[in-house]
């Protein structure tokens, strides 16, 4: 006689088979739709906590990637972020390292999307990587190629090993200004968004300029951060009433490291067009304070700049609190060299025509003109001067 199987273990093995029947079954349908979406819907419920909520957050996160050396697919889980956004992300993340080719925008499941980027490295990045350990740049590189023959050239003519961190910096945004135009910022030549347009070219827009410096003080050993962020405008000077009704506008600049401080410098607006085209240094190592009257960015992603320790006007003792200092200051120099330009700064009084009455004792001048940049707090005055 037969041993009889026991009902409640006989019932149990229904129940496991069902389960694994389910299981299966459910396991199916989800590769079912992740083949028609592209999408996994368990991925989109476990990962949730790491979903991005804005564009400047995806840009924070693909600027991490890039800087890590990833070239090729990246993907990211995102919230309700528009497309249009997401076209844009170029102009939003930092491109010093890499940028976005394409991407991939997948069904909404569960409130959550997958996005697939496909990022490139970059030519700046090549380029460091064989200026600082002979690494050699692939033969399909053509443009980082150039653009180290370009960067070894203007670092053999324009800094030496004895300079300071400061000399460095000075030396390489003033060859920088003086050698690229603002362009138009077509989206038909991209190389104006790149160090190659600004160093190659000698057109670029402020991502370009913040790329070369930032490549150009990488390769010099100096310390610096490409900053992303916003600005009012590119007048310079904008009142806090005009704040109100000025509309913020991408903008690209840089962070540098010297003598143990981090200072900001904006080659970009240091470039001014017009009339009088000459190298400005109204934004060379400025503190956060001073920045952020025209500018702004994140302050958590970016460097504290506390002081003024390292502005150039400062260390050219080119900064004056009074207005006869300022004047004094100015009268001599003139007298010394009665043509061309003259910069220096002041703060805590208001320019009069009554300020520079010094200049009405030089019979060999011709005409003064000037212009202002800044506020009470801190401006900076260039004169321009005929015999």
């Amino acid at each position: 006689m037969g041993k009889e199987e026991n009902p409640n273990m006989s019932r149990g093995k229904k129940i496991i088979l069902e389960v694994v029947i389910l299981l299966v079954f459910c396991a199916l349908v989800l590769k079912a739709v992740e083949l028609w979406t592209g999408v996994n819907p368990l991925d989109n419920i476990f990962k949730r906590k790491e979903a991005l909520g804005s564009i400047q957050e995806v840009a924070a996160a693909l600027t991490e990637k890039v800087d890590g050396g990833a070239d090729g697919k990246v993907t990211f889980f995102i919230h309700d972020i528009p497309e249009e956004d997401l076209k844009n992300i170029n102009y939003i993340m930092s491109n010093l390292n890499g940028s976005v080719d394409s991407f991939q925008l997948h069904p909404k499941l569960f409130g959550l999307r997958r996005i697939d980027f496909t990022v490139i490295r970059s030519d700046n990045s090549y380029v460091y990587d064989a200026y600082k350990n002979g690494t050699p740049i692939p033969g399909d590189r053509v443009l980082a190629q150039r653009l180290l023959i370009k960067v070894e050239r203007i670092l053999k003519d324009t800094i030496s090993p004895t300079m300071t961190e400061y000399q460095k910096e000075l030396a390489l945004h003033d060859y920088l200004v003086k050698n690229c135009q603002y362009g138009s910022g077509s989206s038909e030549n991209d190389n104006e968004f790149r160090a190659y347009g600004a160093l190659i070219e000698k057109e670029a827009v402020c991502n370009g300029y913040a790329e070369a410096m930032a490549l150009l003080l990488s390769c010099a050993g100096v310390e610096n951060k490409y900053v992303v962020g916003t600005a009012y405008s590119d007048r310079r000077t904008i009142s806090e009433a005009e704040k109100k009704d000025e509309k913020r506008e991408n903008h690209a600049w840089n962070q540098v490291y010297v003598n143990g401080t981090w200072y900001h410098l904006d080659a970009t607006w240091d470039d001014p067009a017009g009339d009088f085209e000459v190298v400005s240094h109204a934004y060379f190592n400025m503190s956060d304070e001073l920045m952020a009257r025209d500018h702004s960015w994140n302050n958590e992603k970016y460097n504290i700049c506390p002081d003024m320790q390292w502005n150039y006007f400062y260390r050219e003792r080119a900064y004056f609190e009074s207005s006869s200092d300022l004047d004094r200051y100015v009268t001599e120099r003139v007298t010394i060299q009665p043509y061309g330009t003259l910069e220096c700064a002041f703060g805590k009084f208001e320019l009069t025509d009554f300020t520079l009455s010094g200049l009405s004792s030089i019979p060999s001048l011709s005409s003064v003109q000037y212009s202002t940049v800044g506020n009470f707090n801190f401006t900076v005055l260039t004169l321009y001067i005929n015999q």
